[in-house]
């Protein structure tokens, strides 16, 4: 079974509040849709009830807004929760408990998925190479491959950061997450993680927010600042 880790063993720490934000600890570098950095603290608070007004800081509506946090996600392993579908030279891993719906496989390879059919991965449709490239498109981390001869794939992307994505969730690479039991969810190096509020598998983001018509980028809250 693939996994994909981070190489680096000071990569932050992101932990779920217990009904309230995401406490990130590690000075992780918080990025905007296009890459521009964003200046925050050491440790600050990023809001997961989609209410804040200093998106994508908390700024404490979570405690009048009803938010609902409590976690959903399995914190089972990966070998646990995802499908392996054999192809020539590669094999996908499809865990569909971690989609967040953002069609990145779909709209790059349809050959391989296409959600149109039954099953909707076909791990023979396309080369090895390609796979992997698309695959490595997917931010949730819900697609991983392996290659043949080689007894797991470890993915290397620059990190650790988090990138706060227009009207979308936030994309979460090389950080480890901490559930608010304390309890560590398993460290992909790929993840996505509800800002909506309305995901049904928190802390992940379930595709929610194109129902919800959640919006948000930044720029668009002249009162940013940073959290802390």
């Amino acid at each position: 079974m693939a996994r994909e880790i981070s190489d680096g063993t000071d990569g932050g720490k992101i932990t779920v509040s217990d009904g309230g934000p995401y406490q990130v600890e590690g000075g992780v570098p918080l990025l905007d849709h296009e890459g521009t950095g964003i200046e925050s603290k050491p440790t600050y608070f990023l809001c997961r009830c989609g209410g804040s007004k200093n998106k994508p800081f908390c700024d404490g509506t979570h405690s009048s807004n009803n938010f609902n946090g409590q976690e959903f996600a399995s914190k089972d392993s990966l070998a646990d929760r995802a499908e392996s579908l054999v192809g020539e030279g590669v094999t996908i891993h499809d865990d569909r408990s971690r989609c967040s719906h953002a069609g990145a496989c779909t709209d790059n390879l349809s050959e391989v998925f296409n959600f149109g059919v039954e099953p909707w991965i076909d791990p023979s449709g396309a080369g090895a190479d390609e796979i992997a490239r698309v695959v490595s498109l997917c931010p949730s981390g819900a697609l991983s491959y392996s290659l043949s001869g080689s007894p797991e794939h470890v993915e290397k992307l620059e990190g650790p950061s988090i990138t706060v994505v227009k009207d979308a969730p936030y994309a979460v690479r090389g950080v480890q997450l901490v559930a608010g039991d304390g309890e560590e969810y398993d460290a992909l190096e790929r993840q996505t993680l509800c800002r909506c509020g309305g995901s049904r598998n928190k802390p992940f983001c379930d595709g929610s927010h194109w129902y919800m018509g959640f919006k948000h980028q930044m720029g668009d809250d002249s009162s940013s600042s940073p959290g802390g």
